[in-house]
């Protein structure tokens, strides 16, 4: 198993800083925060940045993310397939494997049917973008009752209707803990298809009101982390 850095970890850092400190503590992978990404790419060059990350001794392991990719007006969509594209070509510069994607909100009178066929779709057409690249796309479920994607059955429904190898997702647990996925449907998703892990902790309290600055430190917190690894490995 390799341990990765996770670049939201530390927000308020620059990517070099991320690269840098992930090196010193011994993380073979960083994932790389997509505005972190944005603000080098202003200064320095893609190729830069594989220098970079050479010189640490840090393996690029995804760039997190392009999000709301499903449910979007034909000219939004455009624009989500065109920072694909780029985002693609520059995983490709640095030997980066994976983009995260995220879905997006819930918009009014749309059902579960509906989200189902257009994730799907939206997927296979950002596959086909990012396959000629070596880049394959990871599926964040996200556990808000807003987002249209919310539990872990959700996303490997859509994950396993796309069929395709260069679409698998992202298992975060405190997504996993806020969206009330249960620890039976981990035993229904593929492992070579759980492309990125997130281990992550939250403070007591209610679901449905816990937001990201109340996550904590791996043990720190309430969600079930050893009965999720255990779920994993069986």
């Amino acid at each position: 198993m390799l341990l990765g850095l996770n670049g939201a970890t530390t927000m308020h850092a620059s990517l070099e800083t991320d690269i840098e400190a992930a090196g010193q503590a011994g993380y073979d992978l960083l994932e790389i925060w997509g505005a972190k990404l944005e603000r080098y790419l202003a200064r320095q060059t893609p190729a830069d940045l594989a220098l970079l990350l050479k010189k640490n001794n840090v393996a690029p392991y995804s760039i997190n993310s392009i999000e709301h990719i499903n449910l979007r007006s034909p000219q939004d969509f455009e624009q989500i397939k065109a920072s694909c594209r780029r985002l693609s070509a520059i995983a490709q510069v640095i030997g980066c494997p994976y983009i995260v994607v995220v879905p997006s909100p819930l918009p009014a009178g749309v059902n579960k049917a509906q989200v189902h066929d257009d994730a799907v779709s939206v997927l296979r057409t950002l596959a086909d973008i990012a396959a000629p690249y070596g880049v394959r796309l990871a599926f964040e479920m996200l556990g808000q009752v807003e987002c249209s994607v919310s539990t872990l059955q959700d996303v490997w429904t859509i994950v396993k209707a796309v069929d395709r190898a260069e679409v698998g997702l992202v298992l975060d647990t405190y997504h996993f803990y806020v969206g009330g996925s249960t620890l039976s449907s981990l035993m229904d998703v593929d492992p070579a298809k759980l492309f990125i892990f997130h281990i992550n902790d939250v403070e007591p309290g209610e679901r449905k009101t816990l937001t990201d600055a109340q996550r904590l430190l791996p043990g720190e917190g309430v969600i079930p982390l050893a009965d999720i690894c255990r779920g994993l490995r069986n």
